[in-house]
């Protein structure tokens, strides 16, 4: 662990941007352990001492760069689903799966392995374990936000249960980029997607079902 100084707070010239970039280019490259301060103002190509200045050491940092790939990630997967007219409730919620991983797929894989790694860096430590939770949180919220698009716009109507289909959705769409990085030859997100993509419709037939009655 990295002595760790409390850092001098100026007005910010681009230079905490720009350490920010360089540690989450060293982390998606080389991995976390690799991502030292002196290899981050290496990346940088500042003196090491500058980020000092404006970090308290490593783990501030890293934490602004899960941060910062969580913003990243919100903004390209809550993208909305290009409407199709007569699309059933089933196919729609395919096609957002497909579409939301066709951005992560098509994203750096060192980044998207960086993710995970950071997610275990965040767990090994109770100093840091709210960095994995906020991670988590923000990906429900991702997912309940579609989710609710999805209720609206099939005119469905779950009392009680959008929240579990949210931690559904967030924890499926999670496994699947986990499996898919593992091994690509054995894990078909297509299948997976049209499976839960059928289960979600009838959990929403049966919800609708439950509440008439």
């Amino acid at each position: 662990m990295e002595t760790q100084r409390a850092p001098k707070r100026r007005p910010d010239d681009g230079r905490r941007a720009q350490l920010i970039a360089a540690a989450t280019a060293v982390v998606a490259r080389e991995g976390v352990a690799a991502a030292t301060t002196r290899r981050i103002a290496q990346e940088a190509g500042v003196p090491h001492g500058l980020v000092h200045y404006w970090f308290s050491g490593k783990d501030e940092l890293l934490e602004e760069v899960v941060q910062g790939m969580l913003r990243q990630l919100e903004a390209v997967t809550s993208a909305p689903a290009v409407e199709k007219p007569g699309r059933s409730a089933a196919e729609d919620v395919i096609e957002r799966f497909r579409s939301a991983f066709a951005v992560v797929e098509g994203d750096d894989r060192g980044r998207r392995i960086a993710l995970f790694e950071l997610t275990t860096w965040s767990l090994r430590s109770a100093e840091h374990r709210e960095v994995a939770r906020t991670q988590y949180a923000a990906y429900r919220a991702t997912a309940a936000s579609v989710t609710s698009d999805w209720l609206a716009e099939h005119d469905v109507e779950l009392p009680g249960a959008p929240e579990v289909l949210a931690q559904f959705v967030a924890a499926l769409f999670d496994g699947v980029n986990v499996a898919w990085l593992a091994d690509p030859d054995g894990t078909q997100p297509d299948e997976i997607f049209a499976l839960a993509g059928r289960l979600i419709a009838q959990f929403a037939r049966d919800s609708e079902d439950a509440v008439r009655s």
